[in-house]
């Protein structure tokens, strides 16, 4: 894509990026497609292994090891970039996640608790490290930047499966519509991705019969689509006919009522003062 891109065309240096859960799947097919439209990419993931064979298949990529599920590898992971890029983050791409399957009436389910991991992951750490990219960037009152928060239709409805990936997904689509609109005055742009089910080893507990037709060249046709869409300003990014079929399903919330709904509830003065 060219430079009018509204991402591209307000920076005045090279883009960098970080993908989290960038060394496989379909966060490696991002970072990788980040790559090839121009901007610096690091990528995170917590197994060493899998970020060596990511950067000997592509080795324009940046790696970084770290367990985003730990608050100081996730201050870190900021502390990092900085020191070798010499500058902020322009783009933070939440990709990270688990899949486990749950069946609250199977003694396996019972046993422990099985829901932190997928909470931590998938809900609790993108937050967070949403936090931490606005905050890199204090003072950066005009340059453009973005955050692209991976989720999936099945924040949209239960499934029965795998319920805390459905539950912390849903957790993160609303954090999402909450964070554009508090974001709405300024220079950074909150974007969410909603993928079909693919071929990777994210649901290796799950039996998903349509993702065995969404291998490779899908993952890539996806990660394609996503930057695209992206790097178009395309807020939500529907990039698969599965995807499409599914989001369809949900109309989107009125943002009239939305607007109505939050009027009725503030922030008590000194609230930022405890």
């Amino acid at each position: 894509m060219s430079g009018t891109s509204w991402l591209l065309q307000g920076l005045p240096h090279t883009p960098l990026a970080l993908v989290t859960g960038g060394s496989t799947g379909l966060g490696f097919a991002m970072a990788r497609t980040l790559a090839d439209h121009g901007f610096s990419v690091f990528v995170c993931a917590r197994t060493r292994t899998d970020l060596d064979a990511a950067t000997a298949r592509e080795p324009r990529l940046l790696a970084l090891h770290a367990d985003v599920t730990h608050a100081e590898d996730r201050q870190r992971l900021f502390a990092e970039v900085e020191r070798r890029a010499g500058r902020p983050l322009d783009l933070l791409v939440n990709n990270a996640a688990i899949v486990r399957a749950h069946d609250y009436t199977n003694p396996f389910t019972l046993s422990e608790d099985r829901a932190a991991a997928e909470i931590d992951t998938n809900f609790a750490a993108p937050i967070d490290l949403a936090r931490l990219f606005l905050l890199s960037r204090h003072g950066r009152v005009s340059t453009p930047g973005a955050i692209l928060n991976v989720s999936t239709p099945g924040a949209l409805f239960p499934l029965d499966a795998n319920p805390l990936y459905s539950a912390t997904k849903a957790g993160l689509h609303m954090f999402t519509l909450s964070l554009r609109r508090h974001l709405k005055d300024t220079p950074v742009r909150v974007f969410e991705l909603f993928p079909p089910a693919l071929d990777t080893r994210l649901a290796d507990q799950l039996d998903v019969p349509s993702q065995a037709a969404h291998g490779q060249d899908v993952i890539d046709a996806v990660a394609g689509e996503a930057i695209a869409g992206l790097l178009a300003g395309t807020e939500t990014i529907l990039p698969h006919p599965q995807s499409r079929a599914l989001v369809a399903m949900f109309p989107p919330i009125d943002t009239g009522m939305i607007d109505v709904v939050n009027r009725g509830v503030g922030r008590r003065a000194g609230w930022d003062h405890p």
